[in-house]
């Protein structure tokens, strides 16, 4: 009967014995990484099958193979996709089904050690370890035997099976303590233990590495290994000092990135100002010095410290003249010493120039209206700074020229989707917010904590619809007519998730294309009828007596209804027929000049009395001009409405018009919105990019005149927006 393995304690072992142990320990560890129970069998033919098994357990991945683990041997490549042959070996009484090796010419092809080997060096491990497992079985007095089971726990260390690869190389640590293999071993175990989080023991096996291994290259590596082990523990002046006490040794390269890339993030965000103070005196002219006097610029730049930040620039200068972005730093500080007020700026970053200067001026018209109403005093206080980014600029060094200065607090754009995904670490390079106004791609607040957006996005507008169609209308079952377009794909898709989430139904969704002016495929398959048709189906019924079929979602979206006529024999008189539908509504997410031909045609198809919803993508005058007779039930919504009685756009609409001489555009709206919230948090004395940063995620109910607006923790804008029906010859807000 197979008992549970919980623990293998250390034994001293015969020769025969050793191939069976070996079993035991990967049959006992298979899934271990996993928590998942696991049994260990006395006979050595069950432990070879419970080995083999392992080989197709999901935690060995070809893509999640890590290469280049251990220090001093060669690299392990990723599998190779090869053609596979396979053959049954039998195993006890069971049988399970292997890849059969295809082996290199190899000098002594009998040899299982060498062609363990030959595919170890390959990057084949599934067959290095069936290779390695039969050595031991039938070479059990080989000397070779500690180098087996080492390549046996790397093998699993490169699978992320830390549990098994730990157990193998405990084994070999105690068992052939005089080999050199086992002083490979230990140090393989304390990485097992490292990224199994258990630091007191990993921290113990290192410090073991560092004293007695004669290896300098796996000293220095367990030193690594202890600063991280100390970062882990928060106890980072020791971290550092650990990783300090390598620099300027002679190392492989990997490892000497890997602890600069460690020092690099202690610095950054472990150490205090006082620390990064005694660390940059300590390190005057020499490496890490330059990473803590930058990294203490960007403390007195987040906190607006101008004094404290040109005397560290100046530091910088002086001390690391030969630096890569020196002339960089000499350009601000010349910027900075021609300019010392104390005033807080605001960036704006748009394309003034190249083919997008259109709209990048028409963002800038909208943030000016917003300083232009700032009175005398808060003039005297509040800057604008505006970059352009067209013409092939590059945006992030006009975001990074802004950032330099300390009162520099945040930034108004980058318009274009791709800019802002471009800025995103610049941005938290330098801690500071970056509010777009206009670019609407899904995710995007995502890439970081620094990017706000106040953009109409398909994903609000579908939102908002959705919850107004449902919560208010008392509206529960849709049918979507889409462009096949990707923004007809993602309001769809925005659209269908939200009325689900609300206990909605999608009975029907149907695309059409851009170029389609006939929609009759589309009308016909949500149940739309000709009158021709309409007449011969309701004559049938009165002739058979018969009923047309229950509605239902299998293809009967529709039936006729007589309200009123006389019927004698083939003719009848007077006739009024309505259409009941299995649906309540159909959102159409397109552009103006398609739903301009689609509303009549569904009239034409019977399908009348069943509210339209749509986006901010109809409100034209020349939708209205186009089916205003066909659009008496339809209802859409927009983020600005310029004919809204709101006090608060009317006043924007006017002072736009008198300073700029036309009539506002939604993107100056949304600008407008933009620039006057960064100007309310700095009368609530936001002084600064921490403070910003800190308080634009807690904008609740701005009363934006491109909609009522909440910042959300996400970056994300919610938004309440007009509700508009056409009456007559125009549009108009619903009330």
């Amino acid at each position: 009967m197979n008992k549970p393995f919980k623990k293998l304690k250390p034994v001293i072992l015969s020769r025969p014995s050793l191939f069976l142990v070996i079993c035991l320990l990967l049959s006992g560890s298979v899934n271990a990484d996993e928590n998942t129970s696991t049994t260990a069998s006395p006979s050595t033919g069950s432990a070879v099958k419970s080995a083999n098994d392992s080989l197709s357990e999901s935690n060995f991945e070809t893509g999640k193979v890590k290469t280049d683990i251990i220090p001093g041997l060669p690299p392990l490549r990723k599998l190779k996709k090869e053609s596979s042959h396979f053959s049954t070996v039998k195993s006890g009484e069971n049988s399970i089904a292997v890849k059969k090796p295809v082996l290199k010419e190899l000098s002594n092809p009998g040899d299982l050690f060498l062609q363990a080997e030959n595919y170890y060096h390959s990057g084949d491990l599934s067959d290095a370890q069936l290779n390695y497992n039969d050595f031991l079985k039938f070479h059990p007095n080989d000397p070779r035997i500690p180098q087996a089971i080492y390549r046996l726990g790397t093998i699993d260390f490169a699978r992320q099976s830390y549990v098994s690869s730990l157990r193998l190389m405990d084994f070999l640590v105690f068992n052939h303590s005089s080999s050199s293999f086992a002083k490979r071993g230990l140090s393989v175990k304390g990485k097992c233990l490292f990224e199994l989080k258990r630091f007191n023991e990993a921290e113990a096996v290192f410090d073991r590495v560092l004293k007695d291994n004669p290896d300098g290259a796996l000293r220095w590596e367990a030193l690594v290994f202890l600063g991280k082990i100390n970062a882990k523990k928060a106890d980072y002046k020791e971290s550092l000092e650990r990783l300090l006490e390598i620099e300027g040794k002679e190392l492989d390269e990997d490892l000497k990135e890997e602890a600069h890339q460690q020092i690099e993030a202690l610095i950054k965000e472990g150490l205090d100002k006082g620390q990064l103070v005694e660390l940059s005196r300590q390190y005057l002219r020499q490496y890490p010095g330059d990473l803590a006097l930058l990294r203490l610029m960007d403390y007195y730049r987040a906190e607006r410290d101008s004094g404290s930040y040109q005397i560290v620039l100046e530091d910088f200068i002086s001390r690391f003249p030969t630096h890569p972005k020196i002339e960089f730093f000499r350009r601000v500080q010349k910027r900075q010493k021609k300019d010392s007020r104390r005033v807080i700026r605001i960036g704006a970053v748009l394309p003034l120039s190249g083919e997008r200067a259109l709209v990048g001026q028409k963002v800038l018209q909208g943030i000016q209206l917003a300083f232009n109403q700032l009175s005398l005093v808060e003039k005297e206080k509040m800057e604008l700074v505006v970059r352009d980014s067209g013409i092939g600029r590059d945006v992030n060094k006009m975001i990074e020229e802004l950032a330099e200065d300390p009162n520099v607090v945040g930034i108004i754009g980058p318009i274009l989707s791709g800019e802002v995904r471009e800025s995103a670490k610049t941005l938290e390079q330098y801690q500071l917010a970056a509010f777009t106004p206009t670019a609407s791609s899904p995710g995007l607040t995502e890439l970081s904590p620094n990017i706000f957006r106040n953009a109409l996005t398909r994903g609000i507008q579908a939102r908002f619809l959705a919850e107004h169609a449902i919560n208010d209308m008392g509206l529960y079952r849709f049918v979507i007519l889409y462009p096949d377009e990707n923004f007809g794909h993602q309001l769809r898709d925005e659209f269908t998730e939200h009325v689900k989430a609300l206990g909605g139904t999608i009975v029907e969704s149907l695309s059409y294309d851009r170029s389609q002016s006939d929609f009759k495929e589309q009308i016909l398959k949500i149940g739309g009828v000709p009158d021709d048709k309409l007449k011969k189906i309701i004559m049938r019924h009165l002739k058979n007596g018969t009923r047309p079929k229950d509605l239902n979602d299998k293809g009967v979206f529709s039936r006729p209804v007589v309200e009123g006529g006389v019927f004698d024999e083939d003719e009848i008189e007077g006739l009024k027929v309505s259409m009941e539908l299995n649906y309540d509504a159909i959102f159409i997410p397109g552009l103006y000049d398609k739903v301009g031909l689609i509303a009549p045609q569904l009239v034409f198809y019977n399908i009348e009395q069943v509210q339209l919803l749509g986006t901010n993508g109809w409100n034209s005058r020349e939708l209205v001009d186009q089916a205003r007779k066909y659009l008496g039930s339809a209802l859409f919504v927009d983020g600005y409405f310029s004919n809204s009685r709101l006090p608060h756009v009317q006043k924007f609409k006017k002072e736009f018009f008198t300073t700029f001489g036309e009539e506002p555009p939604a993107l100056s709206a949304q600008a407008y919105d933009s620039a006057r919230i960064f100007i309310k948090l700095i009368r609530e004395n936001a002084q600064n990019r921490i403070e910003i940063l800190k308080r634009l995620p807690k904008i609740k109910d701005f009363p934006g005149v491109a909609g009522t607006t909440t910042i959300l923790p996400s970056g994300e804008s919610e938004k309440k927006l007009s509700r508009l029906r056409v009456r007559g010859h125009r549009i108009e807000e619903v009330e």
